[in-house]
């Protein structure tokens, strides 16, 4: 059985969930997917929080003696899963990143021979050679 202080203390904080979900996306400061995530976990804390039975018939059936301790189980679950998303996301990013600055750097060195006139052919090629070694390695 959910004491009455935990579901005070739950509808509580799925109203802030919401409200600092709603000013967000009024300042256009979350992407649509996190915006969902979140709204979609403060209405589950607040159904949760209204009909606690539901985590009772729950954490019976998982063979979880508290239902409180089940309260804690699942949401720790449901965000270590969201953890893990944005670690992804994060990950992809960096790849990301990393690709875009490699072909930043590719076409400032090119646009810098070009400049010099070195791909036009306007001095020899070992000085070609030199001069794009040396810019590599700024460049790295």
């Amino acid at each position: 059985m959910m004491t009455l202080t935990l579901r005070i203390v739950l509808v509580v904080a799925s109203a802030l969930v919401l409200v600092l979900v709603v000013r967000k996306i009024r300042n256009s400061k979350v992407r649509l997917e996190d915006t969902l995530f979140w709204l979609l976990l403060a209405f589950a804390l607040l159904v949760v929080s209204i009909f606690p039975q539901i985590f009772d018939f729950l954490s019976e059936a998982a063979g979880i003696y508290s239902t409180t301790n089940f309260v804690f189980l699942f949401f720790i679950f449901v965000l270590l899963i969201k953890c893990f998303t944005m670690g992804i996301q994060i990950s992809q990013l960096d790849i990301r990143v990393k690709e875009l600055t490699q072909y930043l750097a590719i076409e400032k060195f090119e646009r810098r021979m070009n400049d010099e006139g070195i791909i036009d052919g306007c001095e020899s090629k070992d000085k070609t050679n030199a001069k794009a070694g040396s810019e590599v390695e700024k460049a790295s």
